[in-house]
């Protein structure tokens, strides 16, 4: 599977979800209270301080987190093309200054974020939030059992390589 190819499965599977899902860069502005449901894949202009190596994410931010949400989210690895039962996957519980959750290990290096949010102030008392980010290039490599970045399938007839000028080697 090619790397267009994961970010359409994960489209498909989030908007089964009842998310909406958005371009790069898109706000959404809702009503206090109201429940919200996100997804989309982004670009990266500078590697941020999240353990995730690589320049795609794909987030989601589930408003307030639904009951199993730790399953959810591996069903959206199913989804993608993940074969759970041929990998590692291991949840290392963190609390940083975002919130409480987990970070995702695939084969012993990091995949994925998972955040519970803090209920903004004055909202009452309503479950979490939960935010999570996957780095794209991480499932790309695996789904695809490549060593390198650019050496990824972006498409049938182009590499990650050839799109980013050589980057990832």
């Amino acid at each position: 599977m090619d790397f267009q190819d994961i970010i359409l499965k994960l489209d498909r599977y989030w908007a089964k979800q009842g998310c909406a899902l958005l371009p790069p860069g898109g706000a959404v502005r809702r009503a206090p209270g109201g429940q919200l449901c996100l997804a989309g894949a982004a670009g990266c202009a500078a590697l941020p301080p999240d353990g995730l190596e690589g320049r795609y994410r794909y987030r989601v931010v589930l408003d307030p987190a639904p009951a199993g949400v730790r399953r959810v989210f591996l069903d959206s690895l199913r989804a993608a093309g993940l074969d759970r039962s041929e990998h590692d996957v291991r949840w290392l519980a963190f609390d940083g200054e975002a919130g409480t959750g987990w970070e995702i290990l695939l084969d012993g290096l990091p995949l994925a974020r998972f955040i519970y949010l803090p209920a903004p102030a004055g909202a009452g008392f309503r479950p979490a939030a939960a935010e999570i980010v996957t780095g794209l290039e991480r499932l790309a490599l695996v789904s695809q059992r490549k060593k390198r970045a650019a050496d990824l399938c972006w498409s049938r007839r182009l590499t990650y390589g050839e799109l980013h000028g050589g980057e990832g080697q």
